[in-house]
């Protein structure tokens, strides 16, 4: 007796990771649509931060442990993209769907010239 082997389905519901534009999170920070979580060290954030954006390393950073924040996306961030992306993993592992990032992190944001905070 063989064992019938089924197709693979794809899995519809399957959270993304959405990339966003720097100028696109710019616009939508303005009008209040996001939320900026920056998931550098704190170090890097000392150092130079794009204004609004919440401190969250990476190295602390527990994707079950974030909270749900309704009515406003979240969109997190980093150096180039990395680390957020790593970020959004966890909280897709976690259950929190489509999760999005700027994609190229703060160094896309200055390279487009968007203003940041630097000490």
């Amino acid at each position: 007796m063989s064992a019938e082997i089924l197709p693979l389905a794809p899995v519809a519901d399957a959270p993304v990771l959405i990339d966003l534009e720097p100028v696109d999170v710019h616009g939508m920070l303005n009008r209040g649509e996001a939320i900026l979580v920056d998931v550098r060290e704190a170090s890097e954030y000392e150092n130079v931060r794009i204004p609004g954006a919440f401190l969250m390393p990476l190295s602390f950073f527990e994707g079950e442990h974030f909270p749900t924040i309704n009515e406003t996306l979240v969109v997190l961030m980093c150096a180039v993209g990395k680390r957020s992306a790593a970020a959004a993993k966890q909280m897709m592992n976690a259950g929190f769907g489509d999760v999005h990032h700027m994609k190229g992190g703060i160094n896309a944001w200055m390279d487009q010239d968007l203003p940041v905070d630097q000490d």
